[in-house]
């Protein structure tokens, strides 16, 4: 099915939802909060790269078009980049719960900076931003005894935080589950998604078959799919987040309902998967 209006209907609707967050002031204490818009804008620049994208390609020889085609090869490997966006945010943000949605957004931000200690850097400013972040790494490490998520962690989970690892332990499954996909849904798109990521034989095997441009498309709208789930999960979260969000969905009773039409909730894939 080519759902190519309702594509339409959910990127307009984030871009407003988005939007009305501009000129917000970020008060004492909330500057965590300000990566929620980072995340945000993450997400909809993937999902508007998939129908770029699906819009094709040709290539020229000699100022003459010689072949056409459509690249649902790359389409994945960027769902699955929009998946994980939208699975981080939900996991920062989503919980409803304000302490436990700062204190896991403290665990991701020290996730990322002790990442980025192990680059290499060649140039002297790189280097002192390298030794900056160092003592912005201990303050964050410090300040992780204030939350009781991280005092309430077993020894084994508490080091694994300190050490950057900010899932502690939970797989990207875990993480779908909490954000209300049914598991073995989301464990048949994602492992299939990091097929086309990781350059596997299945992969590889589908690129040859899909010779034609029919089958091209087919591969590509089935992808485009899963980013219309994505951004009505993303568009329900978003919208419990921030009041002025919440406002512009509810006033937009007929993209309100293309929402709800796409965010499969795991009970609704029961009568499918309840039995795997």
């Amino acid at each position: 099915m080519n759902n190519t209006q309702d594509y339409n209907i959910l990127i307009g609707l984030m871009i407003r939802l988005i939007e009305s967050q501009a000129g917000e002031p970020i008060t004492k204490g909330k500057g965590w909060l300000n990566d929620s818009q980072t995340l945000s804008i993450k997400l909809f620049r993937h999902l508007i790269s998939m129908p770029c994208l699906a819009t094709g390609a040709t290539i020229e020889k000699n100022s003459i078009p010689t072949l056409y085609h459509i690249d649902h090869s790359s389409i994945k490997v960027i769902a699955r980049a929009a998946l994980e966006t939208y699975l981080v945010f939900f996991y920062l943000y989503g919980d409803g719960v304000r302490q436990t949605s700062k204190y896991r957004h403290i665990t991701w931000k020290l996730s990322g900076l002790i990442e980025r200690q192990k680059s290499f850097a060649s140039l002297d400013e790189h280097k002192k931003v390298l030794d900056e972040e160092l003592s912005t790494i201990e303050s964050l490490r410090t300040s992780l005894s204030k939350y009781d998520d991280f005092e309430l962690l077993n020894e084994k989970h508490k080091k694994q935080i300190l050490l950057g690892k900010w899932r502690v332990g939970k797989t990207w499954s875990d993480l779908g589950v909490s954000a209300g996909f049914h598991e073995v849904y989301f464990k048949n798109i994602y492992s299939y998604l990091c097929g086309y990521s990781h350059s596997s034989y299945i992969s590889a095997l589908q690129v040859g078959q899909a010779q034609s441009i029919e089958d091209q498309e087919m591969l590509t709208h089935s992808i485009l799919d899963i980013g219309l789930i994505v951004m009505a999960h993303f568009i329900h979260s978003y919208s419990n987040l921030y009041l002025a969000a919440s406002k512009v969905l509810m006033e937009d009773v007929s993209a309100r309902e293309v929402v709800d039409r796409w965010r499969f909730k795991a009970e609704d894939m029961e009568v499918i998967y309840g039995d795997k």
